[in-house]
């Protein structure tokens, strides 16, 4: 969203208070779908793609955002779970890293 909005100091809370800002229309609506795949993700249906496609979002854009809003409120949904504070993982967990033969 920093990237989209142009504010490099956006804070977490601009989850929760992003309709009191002015954004542009191509911005505003991919956040209404993030949020109503967020909320309510069984409600999602073909007007809410045609609608992105309708502000300007690409198909690859369309997939990106649903990809990302995806793991987002999978991963949100798995600290919750846990009881963790977000964006912490206890270091036991942690996978470790692989190496990439070429």
């Amino acid at each position: 969203m920093r990237r989209l909005t142009g504010d490099e100091h956006l804070s977490p809370e601009f989850a929760t208070t992003w309709r009191t800002y002015d954004l542009d229309d191509k911005t505003r609506t991919l956040l209404e779908y993030a949020e109503k795949l967020t909320k309510s993700p069984s409600m999602i249906d073909d007007a809410d793609i045609d609608s992105l496609r309708s502000s300007g979002w690409s198909e690859e854009g369309i997939y990106e955002a649903t990809a990302l809003t995806s793991l987002f409120n999978l991963t949100g949904r798995m600290e919750a779970a846990s009881g963790l504070p977000p964006d912490e993982v206890p270091a036991g967990a942690r996978m470790r890293e692989t190496t990439v033969k070429s």
